[in-house]
């Protein structure tokens, strides 16, 4: 899906999340066990459409839930202003073309289908005999589930999210001692990689559930927001880390939107940071250098720029730890006393990690 339409489409589920007005209106009609279809559209736009959407009445009025709920009970569609704000007519024929495809059986689904790819508009369609409300965006189509069913499936997913970042976390804590150390294999840098991915990964499958949610999904974003907390940082730095070449961090970046489009395998991860490998044992033979991003950002807490003086000098991390603050405060950006903090934090970490 294209990211313009993933995120239009997010804004529509969000117009009919529990907490809005427009979800109560939805909610009272299933609940009278009525029928209805609901089409979105520009206000301006819609004479334009008189032969799509024939007959009706006219009402060009503010929208109020208990208004729509009784509008719903007519024959026909009901045809609001695009950001629900206003009902514009009611008991109105609709009358897409034929030849859509649509993959619907339903007359009210396979017209809303029909009508959203035709014009490019929201159409909401509520089945009388299922109670299931039904979105449809453009080429796209949403169905609203049960309340408590998503709400239980957002819950154990972010529960076995927080145990993925509790372990991505150990991971590094681990990485800061190898690369002090000077003994990070490819391997174990691919791994991190592919668990903070994986991660991602999972987030964006429940985002749209979440959204989904409305208020009631409010807990459930705090949560994935603690989650996914500086990941992006953290996987952004560790690439500019291990790259093959010297990158900057839009190229970082760039590298880090590849990794969600690619197997979660040691040997393409590897080949995304540009080592020549050719299957996993290769990967995890290799020794790699880190060129300390991650580490000066997040645990000695200075600026990229400054960051990016100290290793053009020092080329890796674990040499900087084995030099004294007098050649160190002779990078640009650093003195005396900062050389001496940085070189403190980084030997505390050091003993830490023994």
């Amino acid at each position: 899906m294209p990211e313009i339409v993933e995120l239009e489409l997010a804004e529509k589920i969000k117009l009919l999340s529990p907490g809005t007005k427009l979800r109560k209106a939805l909610d009272d009609i299933i609940h009278a066990q009525l029928g209805a279809l609901i089409v979105f559209i520009d206000e301006e736009e819609f004479p334009k459409y008189s032969s799509i959407l024939q007959s009706g009445f006219k009402l060009d009025c503010p929208f109020s839930p208990e208004r729509l709920y009784e509008l719903s009970k007519m024959d026909g569609a009901i045809v609001m202003d695009k950001n629900a704000s206003k009902i514009l007519a009611a008991n109105v024929h609709i009358v897409p073309d034929p030849s859509i495809p649509t993959t619907e059986t339903g007359t009210r689904h396979r017209t809303a289908e029909r009508l959203a790819k035709q014009l490019g508009v929201m159409v909401v369609a509520i089945s009388k005999r299922r109670n299931v409300v039904t979105l449809y965006y453009k080429d796209k189509k949403y169905v609203f589930g049960d309340i408590n069913l998503v709400l239980t499936k957002v819950g154990q997913t972010i529960n076995a999210l927080e145990r993925f970042r509790e372990s991505f976390d150990k991971s590094l804590e681990l990485l800061d001692k190898l690369e002090i150390e000077g003994s990070v294999s490819l391997g174990s840098v691919c791994e991190i990689l592919i668990r903070g991915i994986e991660i991602k990964s999972i987030s964006s499958s429940i985002e749209i559930s979440i959204i989904e949610l409305g208020v009631e999904g409010r807990l459930s974003q705090l949560r994935l927001r603690e989650v996914l907390k500086d990941l992006d940082e953290i996987l952004t730095l560790i690439i500019m880390d291990y790259s093959k070449k010297d990158i900057t961090e839009d190229e970082a970046k760039q590298i880090l939107e590849n990794m969600l489009r690619i197997d979660h395998r040691l040997v393409p991860f590897a080949k995304v940071l540009g080592y020549d490998v050719v299957n996993s044992q290769q990967v995890s033979d290799t020794i790699v250098r880190p060129r300390g991003y991650r580490i000066l950002r997040n645990e000695v807490h200075i600026p990229m720029n400054i960051s990016q003086n100290v290793i053009k000098s020092f080329r890796s991390i674990d040499q900087l730890v084995k030099t004294n603050p007098n050649v160190l405060q002779k990078v640009e950006g650093i003195g005396d006393k900062r050389a001496k903090a940085i070189l403190r934090r980084l030997r505390e970490i050091k003993k830490r990690r023994q």
